[in-house]
C-alpha cells in the first residue's frame, strides 16, 4: 500500500505518469524558489534612505550580511584575505559566485562606496541564489531517484514553505544537494559516487559524516557482515576521504590558520547557542554548567541507541531512516539549531515518515520556531509579562525540538515493528 501523502500528492499512478510528476515536482520547486526570491526583495532592495528591517521583515541573510562583514564586497578572497567560519566547498563556492559577480559588473576594488558596495552585494547574491536554486533542482532530481515510484514525495520537498521560509539564510542548500545524491548512489549501489557525493557534503558542512558513520554499523549486522554490503561500504568510506582531502589540501596547505576557523569555531567551548535546548534552558534560568559536555554527551547516548536499534531490530532500518534519525540525534544534541537547519531534515523526514500529519507537524514547528527566532534577534518584547525571560522565544525552541523527537520516535517505531518480510520504502 502505498503511503497516504504520495496517493494525496499524485504519485505512483500509471506507467507514463512519473515522468509529468517529476515534470510537476521541477515546477513546484521553482515556484518555491521564486517565492524565496521575491521575500529576499524588501531586504535587497530597501525604500530609499531607510535601513531594512532585517529581522522585522524576516528575510536576514547570512550570504550578504557576510560579504560585507567579511570584505568579499572588496575583492576578499576566502581563507586568503578574509576570515571564513565554513568549510572549504562552501568557500569555494562563494569566491566562485563572486568572481561571476565581477563578470557581470560588480566592481571589487578596494576604494569603492557604498552605493557600489550595494551593487556589488545585489549582484553576488543574485548570482548565489542561481547557484543555490540549481542545488534545488540536483536535490529534486535525486529525491526522484530515491523513491523512482513516489514523486510525489519529491513534489512534497519542492514545494515545502520551509524552503520558502530559509532557503536562502545561508548556503545550505549546498550540502542537502550532496547529501541526497549520495544517499541516491547508495541505494542504487554505486557505492564509489555515494563516497564522491558524501565527500563533498561533508567539506561544505560537516553533517553528512553523522550518516557516514551510522551506516557503518549496517556492516555488523550478521546478514551484513563480510558480504558485498560491507565492501561496498569500506569503498564508499575510502572514496569519500580521497574527495575529502582533495577538496580541503590545498586550503589546508597554503592558508591553514584560515582552513582551521571552522573547526576552531565549533569544536572549542563555544557554549550554548540560538535555537539549542540548551540556550532554551539558559533563558529559562536553568543553564548547565558545562553545556558543551552534555551536549557531547547526548550525542553520544544518542548514537549508540541507534546502534542498537540498527543492530537488535528485526529487519534491517532502511538507509533513509538511518539517515534520518543520525541527523535528528545531532539536532536534538547539538550546541546551536539555526533556523536554516529545517533543510538538513526536509528531505530525510518526507521519505521516513511520507505522512500527512508528519509531515504537517514537522512544517508547523520549524515555521512556528522561524517566526520568532527573527523577533527575539530584533528586541521584541516575548517575556508574555511573566519575567524578564522571552518565554515564546524559549516555546518555540522546545515546541521545535519536541516536534523533532516526536518524529523520531515514530520512525523508532517503525524500525521495531516492521516485520522480516515487510517491504520498506528503500532497502540498504
Amino acid at each position: 500500500m502505498q503511503p497516504y501523502l504520495v496517493g494525496r500528492l499524485g504519485g505512483a499512478m500509471g506507467t507514463h505518469s512519473a515522468r509529468v510528476s517529476g515534470a510537476w515536482a521541477f515546477l513546484l520547486g521553482m515556484v518555491s524558489w521564486v517565492i524565496c526570491m521575491f521575500r529576499q526583495v524588501p531586504c535587497q532592495f530597501p525604500p530609499a534612505g531607510t535601513a531594512p528591517d532585517r529581522f522585522g521583515w524576516m528575510c536576514y541573510t547570512d550570504i550578504t550580511a557576510l560579504y560585507y562583514s567579511r570584505g568579499q564586497v572588496t575583492g576578499g578572497i576566502p581563507y586568503i584575505d578574509v576570515a571564513w567560519e565554513y568549510p572549504v566547498l562552501t568557500g569555494y563556492f562563494a569566491r566562485i559566485a563572486n568572481v561571476i559577480a565581477g563578470w557581470l559588473g560588480a566592481d571589487l576594488s578596494a576604494d569603492i562606496e557604498g552605493s557600489q558596495m550595494a551593487l556589488n552585494a545585489n549582484i553576488y547574491f543574485a548570482v548565489t541564489a542561481v547557484g543555490l536554486f540549481l542545488c534545488i533542482m540536483w536535490l529534486i532530481s535525486s529525491q526522484l531517484q530515491i523513491a523512482p515510484a513516489n514523486p510525489g514525495l519529491a513534489m512534497a520537498v519542492a514545494i515545502s514553505p520551509t524552503i520558502w521560509a530559509t532557503g536562502l539564510i545561508n548556503w545550505d542548500a549546498l550540502v542537502i544537494a550532496l547529501t541526497a545524491a549520495g544517499l541516491a548512489s547508495w541505494i542504487k549501489g554505486k557505492p564509489g559516487w555515494a563516497g564522491l557525493w558524501w565527500g563533498l557534503g561533508v567539506a561544505a558542512k560537516l553533517y553528512p559524516i553523522v550518516i557516514i558513520g551510522a551506516l557503518a554499523v549496517l556492516c555488523l549486522r550478521k546478514p551484513a557482515f563480510r558480504t558485498k554490503l560491507t565492501r561496498q561500504y569500506f569503498f564508499m568510506l575510502a572514496t569519500a576521504i580521497i574527495t575529502w582531502s582533495v577538496a580541503n589540501l590545498p586550503v589546508m596547505i597554503t592558508q591553514f590558520d584560515g582552513w582551521k576557523l571552522f573547526y576552531t569555531m565549533n569544536y572549542s567551548d563555544r557554549g550554548a547557542d540560538l535555537g539549542s535546548l540548551w540556550y532554551a534552558l539558559s533563558l529559562m534560568g536553568l543553564g548547565v554548567p558545562d553545556p558543551t559536555t552534555l551536549s557531547r554527551a547526548v550525542m553520544i547516548m544518542g548514537y549508540i541507541g541507534l546502534a542498537f536499534l540498527i543492530l537488535m531490530a528485526r529487519k534491517t532500518p532502511t538507509v533513509i531512516q538511518i539517515a534520518y534519525l543520525a541527523v535528528a540525534i545531532m539536532m536534538v544534541g547539538n550546541l546551536v539549531y539555526s533556523p536554516q537547519y529545517v533543510l538538513w531534515l526536509l528531505p530525510l523526514i518526507v521519505l521516513a515518515r511520507p505522512k500527512v500529519l508528519d509531515v504537517f507537524v514537522f512544517t508547523c514547528a520549524e515555521l512556528f520556531y522561524f517566526v520568532f527566532i527573527w523577533l527575539q534577534l530584533r528586541g521584541n518584547d516575548l517575556t508574555l509579562g511573566i519575567s524578564d525571560a522571552p518565554w515564546v522565544y524559549i516555546l518555540s525552541i522546545l515546541v521545535r525540538i519536541g516536534a523533532t523527537i516526536w518524529i523520531m520516535s515514530r520512525v523508532v517505531r517503525d524500525v521495531v515493528t516492521a516485520q522480516p518480510d515487510e517491504p520498506l520504502l528503500t532497502r540498504d
